[in-house]
This record gives structure tokens, C-alpha cells and sequence, in this order.
């Protein structure tokens, strides 16, 4: 670490702000607050539920303003995770358990700052100067008094550049795949909720692409708009459909079990294992355990197929309910329900597209039918849907198919670059290897 520098964290500040000591008046909706249980290093926790009113935020922030780039990281519960501030999180408020940094200029760059404060030597620093048993925490006057070593300013931008550029690319394809998840649900909603194309028709639309109402190419626009009817019958349905039950949409509903956890044989194997916990994503890529094939023998584990929905049908706050589409084979536990479409009825993209957005309704219904609110398999295979011909939903699977591609090839390009990341990362901050080492490797 030759021409590296060590000095006190405070000494290389221009900005600490710490709005610690109370928390700010909540408003139903407003300016999103940043606090420590959204601040995730691996990106925020969507959707920020805690909001202030917008004429409230100038009462409440008046220790300073943050600026883009500045960096924020939780001092308690949890201790070290850090973000770095962009043109849309700079406008949110500054709540409990974080602190927002800002470089002092020429001396420490923001941006390495943010990932000089993950790497493993600063987050074993900021746990030694931490109080506190069951949870750590750090006092401001301990986090001023935190060494931190850098290179000179240039060599600090570059090695920041280069992490942020992995981030960045990671931040695009989320992003990219928030649109095209909404793209998916929005053709879903006007096909099969408010029967789009239908409507149109009674309301005089005759040309193909009036019809379908989307930006559609015509000769796609012409091929898809024959396929709904000009009318709606006595139920409300377009003419020829039928309200049916999710059973008969899928080949098989089933929840799974787990392993005994104190046979030590049954864990760590080859084979990746579900929770309730992790349907918290959209498109799952893979698990957080793994079992063994001892495991699956001595259990009541079953394994659901790549592209089953997955929906988690117990757990705690608001994990009940929560819907996944799987995109890998996988173990399940038995707070987990499989739904696996009926390939001569719907695509599996289809079935997920229906499922997802129910999960106000399968809160509901597992609250009334059951003393623990918990959602089985009898319960969701019995709920009422929309039946449309076959053509129909095959013609829904080849738009939205494409879409859910793109959605996991994304996934899996951010998964290899935060593998990557993570190497690079405490090397670079530790002076173990070179910048040109690391563009070499990136």
C-alpha cells in the first residue's frame, strides 16, 4: 500500500450528518424517509414504506441537506450498510440509525469512501468500535475517531469509478427490469382484468392496433386483435369465456417441508431449498440453503419445476402471500405452495401473471378460512379466475415470454458482476492488487 494515507475518518470529512435521537412524523404518503431498515448495500429496500408530508421536510431536515454522492450508512440494526446518494434518493429525508457522509474535497472521494466503508478491514473496524450485545451500534464520536487509508485523490476516483461502474450496471438492469415487469402486468391487467381489447371494440375500435390498444407492430396488432371478442356476455366476460377455478389452470399444487435442522447431514448439499422468506423476489435465481439428498429422503420436501409460481403461504409480517416466479428447479418447504401450469392450458408465464397481483386477496382469504392465516393448497386451488381460450393465453405467453427472458438473463448478469464486485473490492481497498489488475479482471 505504498503513497497510501491513514487518518481519522473525521479529518477527511467535509459533511457528517446524524439525525439520530427521534424519529420524524409519519405521513400516509409524502417524501420517502431513508432509515436503517430500507439502507441495504445491495441496493434499497423497495418499496420505502415510512414517508414524511412535503411540507414537513424542511422542519425535519435542518441539520443539513444531503448532495449527490454522499454516502449513507446504518450505525445500528443493522451495523455497515452502506448507499451512496443519486438524483432520486437525494430528495428522500434522513431518518433513525443512518448517518450521511460527504469527502472532504481533494482529500477523500465519496465514491471510494462508499466502498472503501464495505470492504472487510472497515467493517471489522466499525464492529470493534461498536457497542452493545444483542445489537451493535456506533456512536458519532466513534465513527469521527474510525482509521480509514486511502491513495491519493486520483487513484481513489479511478478505483471508485471502476466498483460504480459494476454497480451502475447493476442499478440499470433493475431498473430495466422494474419496466419490464410493469410492461408484463399492464398486458395482463387490460387482456384478462379489464378485457381491454373487448372494450374497445363496443366503444367502436375496428382498426387492429385501436383494438389492442398497446404499441404493437401492425402485423402483430392484426394478428392478436381477432382473437377477443366485440362483445361481453351476461357475466361480464368477453363472449365464449368462463370464470374458472386456479386448479383447473394448473398440473400440480403442493407445498413442500424441511429437513430435521439438527441433522447436520441433511444441509449444505447440492440441492437448493425454498423458504417463505425469499419469495420476496419477483424471479427467483436461486436459495439461501441448500440440502442434501439425504434430505430430501428423510423429509416431506418435494421439488417444484422451473417456472412454477411459488407463493408463500405462512410467515411472519407481511410474508404471507408474497409470489415468485421460479426460475430454476428447487426444493420447497411446507410454508411454501407450488403452482405448476397445465402446459395444454397456459403458459407459465401466464399462470404467474394472474397470481402475483392477488396478494391482497390471498391474505384475505387464508385470514377467513383459517385460525393461523395460513394459504393451502385446497384454498388457492379453489379460488375463482378468468378462463380464456387457449389461443388467448398462448397469445399472452409469446408477448410476455420474451419479456420474462430478458428478465432472468438480467438477473443473472447482475449476480456475476456482484460476484465480481465482491472480489475485486477488499483487493482494491486493501492494495493487493493494482487498478490495471482489476480493469484487467473487469
Amino acid at each position: 500500500m505504498d503513497n497510501w494515507t491513514t487518518a481519522n475518518l473525521e479529518d477527511c470529512l467535509d459533511a457528517l450528518l446524524d439525525y439520530r435521537g427521534k424519529s420524524p412524523k409519519k405521513a400516509p404518503t409524502g417524501i420517502p424517509v431513508l432509515s436503517a431498515k430500507v439502507v441495504k448495500t445491495d441496493g434499497l429496500l423497495r418499496p420505502i414504506e415510512q414517508t414524511i408530508a412535503p411540507d414537513y421536510y424542511d422542519k425535519w431536515m435542518v441539520r443539513g441537506l444531503p448532495a449527490v454522492g454522499d454516502v449513507v450508512m446504518t450505525t445500528e440494526a443493522p451495523l455497515g450498510e452502506v448507499i451512496q446518494l443519486d438524483d432520486e434518493s437525494v430528495r428522500y429525508a434522513l431518518g433513525q440509525r443512518i448517518v450521511c457522509m460527504r469527502g472532504k474535497e481533494g482529500v477523500l472521494d465519496s465514491t471510494f469512501l462508499r466502498y472503501a466503508l464495505v470492504s472487510p478491514q472497515q467493517q471489522a473496524n466499525l464492529a470493534a468500535s461498536a457497542t452493545g450485545t444483542t445489537v451493535l451500534g456506533i456512536s458519532q464520536k466513534a465513527l469521527r475517531r474510525i482509521e480509514i487509508s486511502f491513495p491519493e485523490i486520483v487513484e481513489q476516483r479511478k478505483i471508485g469509478g471502476l466498483l460504480a461502474q459494476i454497480d451502475d450496471k447493476i442499478e440499470l438492469n433493475r431498473r430495466m427490469n422494474e419496466t419490464l415487469e410493469e410492461m408484463a402486468r399492464a398486458l395482463f391487467r387490460d387482456w384478462f382484468v379489464d378485457f381491454g381489447p373487448t372494450r374497445r371494440q363496443m366503444e367502436g375500435a375496428t382498426d387492429p392496433a385501436a383494438i389492442m390498444g398497446q404499441a404493437f407492430p401492425p402485423e402483430k396488432a392484426a394478428e392478436l386483435a381477432p382473437l377477443f371478442p366485440a362483445r361481453l356476455g351476461e357475466a361480464g366476460l368477453p363472449e365464449g369465456w368462463s370464470l374458472g377455478l386456479i386448479g383447473d389452470l394448473c398440473a400440480r399444487i403442493f407445498s413442500g417441508g424441511t429437513p430435521k435442522t439438527t441433522e447436520a447431514r441433511y444441509w449444505g448439499g447440492e440441492l437448493p431449498w425454498l423458504s417463505s422468506g425469499e419469495t420476496r423476489d419477483s424471479f427467483l435465481l436461486s436459495t439461501e440453503k441448500t440440502i442434501t439428498q439425504a434430505g430430501v429422503d428423510n423429509s416431506s420436501t418435494r421439488e417444484a419445476n422451473e417456472g412454477s409460481t411459488v407463493i408463500a403461504s405462512a410467515g411472519q409480517g407481511k410474508t404471507r402471500g408474497q409470489t415468485s416466479y421460479l426460475a430454476f428447479n428447487s426444493y420447497i418447504n411446507q410454508s411454501v405452495v407450488a403452482l405448476e401450469a397445465n402446459p395444454n392450458v397456459l403458459p407459465a408465464s401466464v399462470l404467474y401473471l394472474d397470481l402475483e397481483r392477488r396478494y391482497e386477496e390471498f391474505r384475505s382469504v387464508s385470514d377467513a378460512h383459517s385460525s393461523r392465516g395460513s394459504l393451502t393448497t385446497k384454498l388457492l386451488a379453489g379460488l375463482p379466475t378468468v378462463s380464456a381460450p387457449k389461443d388467448v393465453f398462448a397469445a399472452l405467453g409469446g408477448v410476455v415470454g420474451p419479456l420474462f427472458e430478458k428478465i432472468i438473463a438480467n438477473k443473472k448478469e447482475s449476480q456475476t458482476l456482484a460476484e465480481l464486485r465482491d472480489l475485486l473490492l477488499p483487493k482494491l481497498m486493501s492494495g493487493e492488487i493494482r487498478l490495471k489488475d482489476a480493469e484487467a479482471t473487469l
